[in-house]
């Protein structure tokens, strides 16, 4: 089951990648893509994240897709490059982000990051945001 919760994942993320690089970003299309591999009492937390109004721990999936709706309003632009590391129950998101901001115009290289999940019956449970994914492989029991 892990390898299918990495290609579970995997398409979900390529979806959202071509909705944001089309050019005609459908926010909700987007975020109902990532919804649906999350279990209805998921807990996204993105305690680590330096976005002030995005910082938290949400509960359930209307309060993680509200943190996404947050996150996606504001970004004109979203480039990513990234890779997906299988960690037993647990998927690792290795992620290399660039944004421009919507208000701003501004170019800003967020960088390196991840995200682990926690699969179980193939839905993620649990979804933590990591700024160092060093840390993010540690936390999942990986070395780097």
């Amino acid at each position: 089951m892990p390898q299918e919760n990495v290609e579970m994942w995997r398409a979900s993320i390529e979806k959202v990648r071509a909705a944001v690089s089309s050019g005609e970003f459908d926010r909700e299309a987007a975020i109902s893509k990532l919804s649906e591999l999350w279990s209805p009492e998921i807990e996204l937390d993105s305690s680590e994240g330096p976005a002030l109004d995005a910082i938290g721990v949400f509960k359930g999936i209307e309060a993680a897709k509200n943190f996404w709706r947050e996150w996606f309003d504001a970004w004109e632009a979203l480039q990513f490059e990234y890779e997906l590391v299988d960690a037993g129950e647990q998927v690792i998101w290795l992620i290399d982000l660039r944004l421009r901001g919507r208000s701003t115009g501004i170019e800003v290289p967020f960088g390196k990051h991840a995200w682990v999940a926690l699969f179980r019956n193939g839905l993620i449970v649990q979804q933590k945001l990591y700024m160092s994914q060093a840390r993010a492989l540690q936390a999942a029991g990986l070395a780097e």
